[in-house]
């Protein structure tokens, strides 16, 4: 930017900085082509007592003179504010200064850029942020940059490069006791991450401790090489639970004596000094043969939790150089002239971490059965958000076709889909197992079932789409495992998704939740569930070879997988029900957007049928429906159409429906007899409804007395079975019971 136009702008500023009633005068200094530098005098509100000697308890003074800077990109970048060189460095929400320039205040939670260009007219710009800057001198004499209703603000290191990488929150929560102590742990480093002429490494802390004694194989120093990060420790200190520091300091050590003296101040004096022994006694039969970098965390307790945390802990981090040179005997102590660097502490990828970004629930501990495009989707989503994903499963080849839709990105070589999947999800700090095989026979053998859902797990995601899976992983729930299970799937080529989450133990099953929404289908859903050209389709990926699939982009497919975990994370959070749950969303026909179904579904009663091999489980919504049709006909036996679904591989018939009896029906006390007006037209038209997944599984009738089956039930019922395939069943209802007969002879 030219000199002339950072003079134009310098000018504005200071024209509408001094309308603003505390800013007491303005004055332009330096103007260059990169930068201008202006001069302010803000008036504070003091205190009474305060305004007598014309300075406050925390050292703010009545008048206190700030530099402004406008630099090069002004107005689209906001305008950088320095204090006094000399203010108060033991001030929340302040950063030193780089070199001899003063310390810079902290005006906004946030970018002051985008803060500055949310008003579209500068002058306004430039208001707002003289008057941050006026509160936050306000609130600098009183005391009140940080309470424990805003939290405790960490000293502000934002512009330390060289970082120190840590999983927090885990490190608080396994190592950190009530006593006071120190731990070796881990680490990796780089000696240099930025060309820029300060020192900048970088320190990646692991939570494997590191031996302070032991023999050569277990020395936790390597230097680093063109290829690898080198090896080094990371040693962490914390002060018994009665040492609470709540003064703040100033953030200028830059010696290892006064990094020591620093830490007696929190209370960890006694274990710096020993970390330093131990450093020095590691290295007795050694030598460096060049500064070895090596990390402190001061965990410092403060008197309430840290700004956007829960613990009260904040971790203070430096490093400094360990040289032991091969010529030197004895080896040389840790001087306290030794030079010490601050670092600024970043969270490593974890679920806490995750959790608080994406203000996602916390759900239960979850592993995931299939990795294909929708369960790779679906896997990282749920580890973004903070879950823990202990397994994924599948049978398959990561192959180049399926790049177009998967979450992962890979060469053309093939590789199993649950290792890579794992392997991702490592990167972003989860940690899951992966198995490769058919789950379906897995499931009968307790050594490979914990394989892929360890016994940790309280939520199984089925996303493989399988019929035979689904049948497989039914009735698991509180018999082979104690996890909930769930299933998500795409329909329409991702027009829709769906999510069934089984009851508790199991109950209804994820069958039952399928023939429950299959009851209830809208026109729509019933479109894009049930029409062939939505469905599989064969794709050519090869000469003489294809994949059977659902074409659909990823754009599409990423779209539906992620509203359906949301709806998953929806279901099984921390307000979750015992009863079982789904929800089903479908695109509308303009495709703007997408509207989702919610149901929630009771546990279904199973009734036990004599004379054949076969369970039926009938709807709680029928079974009130079936009450309150008895309750009509209070003198009479009544009845109906059972409407459901059948499954000869499970031998379970499921009803999730009735048809009223036809006109032509005959009720007496002792009789009831299904007429046959019109029936066949309801049936058909039930069946089609249905998408042709629901038709008429048998009839149900009541009796007015506790008794059974009579000779003409048994007669009825072996007519239905001569009249159609199994399943033919007949379900009396009596005043307090279900019973159930058919006429199929284990058929």
């Amino acid at each position: 930017m030219a000199k002339a136009e950072l003079l134009r702008h310098a000018e504005h500023f200071l024209r509408v900085a001094s309308a603003y009633p505390y800013v007491v005068s303005a004055s332009l200094g330096d103007v260059g082509d990169e930068k201008a530098v202006l001069a302010l005098d803000v008036a504070v509100e003091l205190p009474n007592a305060a305004r007598l000697v014309g300075y406050s308890d925390t050292g703010v003074r009545a008048v206190e003179p700030v530099e402004v800077v406008l630099r090069d990109g002004y107005p689209r970048r906001c305008p950088g504010f320095r204090l006094r060189p000399d203010f108060p460095p033991a001030t929340h929400h302040l950063a030193p200064g780089k070199d001899k320039s003063g310390p810079v205040p902290c005006l906004v939670d946030g970018s002051p850029d985008e803060f500055f260009a949310q008003h579209d007219l500068v002058d306004a710009g430039i208001m707002a942020i003289v008057e941050q800057m006026c509160v936050w001198l306000k609130r600098a004499a009183i005391g009140r940059l940080a309470d424990e209703r805003s939290g405790w603000e960490p000293i502000n290191r934002a512009t330390v490069l060289a970082p120190v990488f840590v999983d927090r929150e885990s490190l608080i929560i396994s190592r950190i006791a009530k006593d006071a102590g120190e731990v070796w742990l881990r680490s990796r480093y780089l000696g240099k991450l930025y060309e820029v002429d300060e020192e900048t490494p970088g320190f990646w802390v692991s939570g494997e401790l590191a031996p302070k004694i032991g023999p050569d194989a277990t020395f936790p120093f390597v230097f680093e090489t063109l290829r690898e990060p080198g090896q080094t420790v990371t040693t962490v200190l914390w002060p018994n639970h009665k040492a609470v520091s709540d003064e703040i300091l100033a953030d200028d050590i830059t010696t290892i004596g006064q990094l020591e003296a620093r830490a007696a101040i929190y209370g960890m004096g006694d274990q710096f000094r020993r970390f330093l022994r131990d450093l020095e006694r590691r290295f007795e039969t050694k030598w460096t043969s060049a500064p070895l970098p090596v990390a402190v965390i001061l965990c410092v307790r403060r008197p309430f939790a840290l700004t956007g945390r829960k613990s009260s802990i904040e971790l203070l981090a430096y490093w400094f150089k360990f040289h032991r040179p091969k010529a030197v005997e004895p080896p040389p102590a840790l001087r306290a002239a030794e030079q010490v660097y601050p670092l600024r502490q970043v969270d490593m990828p974890s679920a806490v971490l995750f959790r608080s970004i994406s203000n996602a629930p916390e759900i239960p501990k979850t592993s995931v059965i299939g990795c294909g495009s929708v369960g790779s989707k679906l896997a990282m989503h749920l580890a973004r958000t903070g879950a823990s994903i202990l397994a994924v499963s599948d049978n398959d080849l990561l192959q180049p076709h399926n790049m177009a839709r998967h979450a992962l990105a890979r060469g053309p070589f093939p590789r199993f889909k649950a290792p890579e999947l794992a392997d991702e999800l490592g990167q972003i700090g989860a940690s899951p197992r992966s198995y490769v095989g058919n789950i379906i026979p897995a499931l009968d053998k307790p050594d490979e079932l914990k394989r892929f859902i360890p016994m940790q797990t309280e939520l199984v995601v089925n996303t493989t789409a399988s019929r035979l899976v689904r049948e497989a992983l039914v009735g698991c729930a509180g018999g082979k495992i104690t996890a909930r299970v769930a299933e998500v799937a795409l329909f329409g080529r991702g027009d829709g998704a769906f999510v069934f989450v089984e009851g508790k133990d199991g109950n209804p099953t994820l069958t039952q939740l399928e023939a429950s929404l299959y009851a209830t289908v809208s026109k729509r859903e019933r479109q894009l569930l049930f029409d062939p050209a939505t469905g599989l389709a064969q794709v050519q990926i090869g000469e003489g070879c294809g994949s059977l699939t659902m074409p659909m982009d990823d754009a599409r497919l990423s779209a539906s997988t992620a509203m359906a975990t949301e709806e998953l994370t929806r279901i099984v959070g921390p307000d979750s029900s015992s009863k079982g749950q789904v929800a089903i969303g479908v695109r509308e026909r303009t495709g703007l957007s997408t509207c989702w179904r919610r149901m929630t579904v009771p546990a279904f009663h199973r009734v036990p049928v004599e004379g054949g091999s076969w369970t039926l489980d009938v709807s709680d919504d029928v079974v009130n429906r079936i009450r309150s049709e008895i309750a009509a006909y209070p003198t009479v036996e009544t009845g109906g159409l059972m409407i459901g679904t059948c499954n000869s591989r499970r031998r379970v018939i499921t009803v999730v429906d009735i048809l009223p009896a036809p006109a032509d029906s005959t009720r007496t006390a002792s009789l009831f007899q299904l007429g046959t007006a019109g029936l066949k037209k309801m049936v058909d038209r039930r069946f089609r409804e249905s998408g042709g997944s629901l038709f008429d599984v048998g009839t149900w009738h009541s009796h007015l007395a506790e008794q059974g089956a009579s000779a003409l039930d048994w007669k009825t019922a072996k007519s239905l079975a001569e009249e159609r395939p199994p399943p033919a069943v007949l379900l009396i209802c009596t005043p307090t019971r279900f019973l159930a007969i058919t006429g199929t002879n284990g058929g």
